[in-house]
């Protein structure tokens, strides 16, 4: 069983001021993020123009109330990077009070603090348009959560994590498999429910249970590699769940997975072909590792 190779990168991104202490970031009284990442679906480190919601829930003595969708200190603020630092878009101030804060990447308008429903973009190899992110950027969706920090603490620090799960494609040519992989290749990923339902007090997400099951066409991130995140599930093997369309053919796979949230799975796929047949022989091989 061969070894998925990923990328884990956390970048610091000091937000609001550069010093060495909190003074300078207290003297005014406004709210600053410090976040860090996990491996963004397209990307190692966020990019200009990404936007983030938070909330803030203030602390009564020592006990907070869970959050809310509305009514809380503060509701659904947005803030937007601009390559260096996160800026809202109004000034924020710290409560009198110790303050619970959530955030969510990308931005969202919930309707609901503990069932909320997400949904995945079906055509993930989709390109970004009009200031949007791509399909497959906008379906990773990431929680974090600081506790019980005070105007004194001068900053929020943010650690995300994800929600999704993450399936990788690699297509390795075998021994017997003639000449170079073709331009034409397209990878789907079959009966997977695509809406989630969100529990951002507790950061985790479920299938929804009567959501529909969509295909999903994957992100092309090499010739010989596609990937797709997907709402964490378990999928039978009696059912497709891997189609690779090439030169006019389908081949369709079945194959027995459980997509687990914050993990990332590769399927590794040897394309083998003989002189005297024109069909390709697969053999497919799995890997699980954290999606950090």
């Amino acid at each position: 069983m061969k070894k998925s190779i990923y990328f884990a990168a956390l970048t610091l991104l000091c937000v609001g001021c550069a010093t060495d202490n909190n003074s300078d970031i207290l003297s005014d009284g406004t709210i600053h993020l410090e976040v860090s990442m996990p491996t963004r679906a397209t990307a190692t480190e966020f990019e200009v123009g990404d936007r983030l919601s938070l909330y803030a829930v203030e602390y009564d003595n020592q006990s907070v109330a869970p959050l809310q969708a509305s009514g809380n200190f503060l509701n659904n603020e947005q803030f937007t990077f601009d390559g260096t630092q996160w800026n809202s878009t109004r000034p924020l101030y710290w409560s009198d009070k110790a303050c619970d804060f959530y955030a969510i990447y990308p931005y969202q308008q919930p309707k609901s603090a503990t069932a909320d429903l997400f949904y995945i973009t079906p055509d993930q190899n989709s390109a970004p348009a009009d200031g949007s992110l791509s399909g497959y950027e906008a379906s990773d969706l990431l929680w974090a959560k600081a506790e019980n920090l005070s105007y004194t603490n001068g900053i929020v620090p943010l650690h995300f994590k994800h929600l999704m799960s993450r399936v990788v494609v690699k297509l390795v040519r075998g021994p017997k498999y003639e000449g170079e992989l073709p331009d034409d290749i397209v990878v789907h990923l079959y009966n997977t429910v695509t809406t989630a339902q969100v529990d951002y007090n507790r950061g985790s997400l479920q299938r929804y249970s009567i959501g529909e099951k969509n295909t999903i066409t994957m992100k092309q991130l090499a010739k010989d590699t596609y990937a797709a995140v997907v709402v964490p599930q378990h999928i039978e093997r009696k059912t497709p769940l891997v189609e690779i369309t090439m030169e006019g053919i389908a081949y369709l796979l079945n194959y027995s997975m459980t997509f687990l949230p914050g993990y990332e799975q590769t399927i590794t796929v040897t394309l083998n072909t003989s002189p005297d047949q024109e069909k390709i022989e697969i053999s497919i091989d799995g890997e699980v590792d954290n999606w950090d």
